[in-house]
Formats: C-alpha cells, sequence, structure tokens
C-alpha cells in the first residue's frame, strides 16, 4: 500500500471514538445504482474576479518569489506564512503572477504550490498553474486569478510552510516570472466540518518523466501501474458524510504514439495538445461518469506563442483546470473505499519514459472527507 495511504489523521481517531450510534460509517447504505457513485460536483477550478464581495476578516501574504527550475532535486524552495488560528467559513487564494527584471520570461512551463500538513509532514499541491508566453509584457504586467481553497482551512493555522516547483529552463538575469500568494479569510461557520484529507495520487513524489509526471504508454512503465494510476484502498472513519475527490490532471509532451482500442484516433502532439478521457472504478465498478482532460482557450488572453490553442487541462499564463468529483457515501464498504482511476490504452512512440517530449500527465489527487 502507497506510504500516503496508511497516514493516521488524528482528527480520524477522535472522530471514530465519538460518533454517535448509527452515523455513517460505511456498509450501511446501498446503492440505487453502483455505476453511478461518482458525480461532478460542479465546482469552478478559479475566477478572474474575487466572487466573494464582503470583506475578509484577515489577510496572510506572501513575497513575490522568482521562478527558476527546480526540477532534479528533492529539495524545493521554501517559504512560512503565518496564521490567525481558528476556523474560517472561505479561503480564497489570490494567486499572482508577475515578473522579475524587465519583464516575465519567454516560455508556459508548470508552477506547482504545496501547503505542508504539520500532522503527516506530507506536502499537499493547492494549486498549479502554468506561466504565460511573457516575451510582449513589461516590468509592470502583472495577472490576478482568485482560486476557493476552503478545503485546506484546517491546515492553515499558525505558521504554516509552503514550497514550491517550477518546471522550465527559461529564467534569465534579465527576465523572470514570478508568483505570489494572497490568502482572504472569511469570518463565519463553515457549511461543513473536514474530518481528515487523504492522498490518493501523487505523480510529483515518483514521476517517472524526469517533470514529476508519469509518462503515458512507454513500455515497461505503466502508467496504471500499483504505484502510479493504481487502486487505492482508503479507511473511511465513522461520522462522515460526505466525499470530495479534488483532482489536477494536466498533459504535457509532442509524443506521436497511438490509441489501438480507438479506431481512427490518431494523436498529434500527445499529451499537451490532445483531448483524452479518464473514468473511475469505485470497489471494482466502472463508473458512468467520465472526467475529461481538455481546456478550451478561445477566451485566453493576448500573448505570444500559442496562448490560444486548447490543451490538456490547462491554458498558457493561467491556473489549471482543477476538477472536483463527489462520491457516494454508498460506495463505503465495511469502511472501506476502494478506488482506481483509469486512462485509455496508448502506446508511446519512446522507449523512454523521460526521452523528450515523450506523452506524460501530471497527477495529484486528494480526497476530503467531512461530516
Amino acid at each position: 500500500m502507497p506510504k500516503a495511504l496508511i497516514y493516521t489523521l488524528i482528527a480520524f481517531a477522535l472522530l471514530s471514538c465519538t460518533s454517535p450510534e448509527g452515523s455513517p460509517s460505511g456498509g450501511d447504505t446501498t446503492p440505487a445504482d453502483p455505476t453511478a457513485l461518482v458525480e461532478d460536483a460542479s465546482r469552478k477550478p478559479f475566477y478572474k474576479f474575487n466572487p466573494v464581495s464582503s470583506a475578509p476578516s484577515a489577510e496572510v501574504t506572501s513575497d513575490e518569489y522568482r521562478l527558476e527550475f527546480s526540477g532534479w532535486g528533492s529539495e524545493l524552495p521554501s517559504f512560512t506564512l503565518n496564521f490567525p488560528e481558528g476556523d474560517s467559513k472561505r479561503v480564497m487564494l489570490e494567486y499572482t503572477m508577475g515578473s522579475f527584471g524587465a519583464g516575465p520570461a519567454v516560455y508556459d512551463y508548470t508552477t506547482m504550490i504545496f501547503v505542508k500538513d504539520k500532522i503527516t509532514d506530507h506536502w499537499h499541491e493547492i494549486t498549479r498553474a502554468i506561466t504565460p508566453f511573457g516575451g510582449m509584457f513589461d516590468a509592470s504586467w502583472e495577472k490576478s486569478f482568485y482560486i476557493d481553497v476552503t478545503e485546506f482551512r484546517s491546515l492553515l493555522q499558525g505558521d504554516v510552510e509552503f514550497a514550491y516547483y517550477y518546471g522550465g529552463f527559461d529564467a534569465t538575469e534579465e527576465r523572470a516570472h514570478s508568483f505570489k500568494l494572497r490568502f482572504l479569510l472569511y469570518d463565519g461557520t463553515a457549511e461543513r466540518e473536514l474530518v481528515g484529507i487523504v492522498p490518493i495520487y501523487d505523480s510529483f513524489t515518483n514521476g517517472n518523466s524526469g517533470f514529476r509526471g508519469w509518462a503515458y504508454g512507454v513500455e515497461g512503465h505503466d502508467i496504471e501501474a500499483e504505484e502510479r494510476l493504481g487502486t487505492r484502498h482508503v479507511a473511511i472513519p465513522k461520522g462522515v458524510t460526505s466525499m470530495e475527490l479534488r483532482l489536477s490532471i494536466t498533459g504535457h509532451g509532442h509524443d506521436k504514439g497511438t490509441f489501438p482500442d480507438i479506431e481512427g484516433y490518431q494523436p498529434e502532439n500527445m499529451a499537451e495538445f490532445v483531448e483524452n478521457w479518464y473514468s473511475f472504478d469505485i470497489n471494482g465498478i466502472r463508473q458512468t461518469t467520465e472526467g475529461h482532460i481538455f481546456y478550451s482557450n478561445a477566451d485566453n488572453y493576448i500573448q505570444k506563442g500559442t496562448y490560444n490553442y486548447d490543451r490538456a487541462n490547462w491554458a498558457p499564463g493561467n491556473p489549471t483546470n482543477v476538477q472536483y468529483w463527489t462520491i457516494d457515501m454508498a460506495a463505503v464498504k465495511d469502511g472501506q473505499l476502494e478506488i482506481d482511476l483509469n486512462l485509455p490504452r496508448f502506446e508511446s512512440s519512446f522507449d523512454a519514459p523521460n526521452a523528450e517530449g515523450v506523452a506524460q500527465y501530471i497527477v495529484v489527487g486528494d480526497l476530503f472527507l467531512y461530516k
């Protein structure tokens, strides 16, 4: 079993001991349709303007950080922010892309921001964004987006450690991309109480492509292997009444491989520019709901380069298209949930998982448990 799934959160133990008789613990509900246990949660991945009209009760702001390649080593640049203690009804993250020097760097590269769980020491990805084609922007350029990160509010207490990853090589002494964070915290009682966060998938920690992703379709390096997108067995404590899966999956690479089981589908530039889908197996049963790995760039703002081409869940100069899925509590059997993510069979044109241009997906998935 992957190490991430054996984390035992203190909240789980407490809840299991104090749950009232008859509270949902798995195995006490019967699904009307065992193939319809996963539903799109209909949450927006990000906003161009803050959707909360009221003033925040507190704000926490980071410095501005210059982005340069941080891909090969295990140690990432990090910083600490201090948050007020106590709960918040809602937490919005204002993520600002900017520039160092004469302007931002030239290319569209992956940026990942992580927050550390002080109980488990696990690093959770709180947001992922792609830098813009920055060659036409000057030193004053910046652009902000708003991301609802309320599900992480229990981690944002006191001194909190953050880390960041940048997968690009385009930073120079004259130009570089940058980012800064501003957390907006709103008073009030949360609509639901978080019990715990369970890491499900994380290509960042064991990627085999060289860029924190999993190679797709390379013989001997199956993305569906147990250590990658294999089946996960999750213990669900008593008292949990709802579950939501937060899944960030973005495609990269320029592979010329094939989908042998899809007649007439010849991909070009897999996986960055190729439309794809994923399916769920819950307790070994294929679900009717499918996830779509593609994103329209029709309304993207003007940049240099191929900014207006549709891509595999991302757009240059924007946060990525995080997807949220509600999993029915009827999926829990005897306190256990079995979940498996599946991609169509693909045959890469490359022999090595870290070949230049190989098709790959960066995948991070966390299961949020509520009562």
